[in-house]
């Protein structure tokens, strides 16, 4: 354990350091080609780009909790609807357990395998 906490130190005063001399040097850099300028600008067209699709989905979903609620005040056994939603779900989370299980065993594998190395 002390090893581990000794490399991650190490890396975490490597990137403090990496971040003041670049901090330092930067400054012609960032005054002769307006980095922080480009970079206030990308950042406003993400956050408009943002607000964009926000409502786009919020609309979306309205429309669709419309269309729920109409579906819904014209079937006859809501409560078969809600299995047939509750099995599928079921269905999707056992794959993607079986997924990451899957995964978590080729993981553990290859450690093993590195480990006797």
């Amino acid at each position: 354990m002390g090893f581990m906490s000794g490399v991650i130190t190490g890396l975490a005063l490597a990137a403090g350091g990496l971040v003041w001399y670049m901090s330092r040097s930067g400054e012609r850099f960032r005054d002769q080609y307006g980095v922080d300028q480009k970079l206030s600008e990308l950042g406003d067209q993400l956050e408009t780009r943002t607000r964009e699709i926000q409502s786009t989905v919020n609309a979306q979903l309205a429309e669709m909790r419309a269309k729920g609620s109409e579906g819904a005040a014209g079937s006859g056994d809501p409560a078969a609807k809600l299995d047939d939603v509750q099995a599928s779900a079921a269905e999707a989370a056992a794959e993607i357990s079986a997924d990451v299980e899957g995964t978590a065993a080729k993981v553990k594998k290859s450690a093993k395998d590195a480990a006797s190395e």
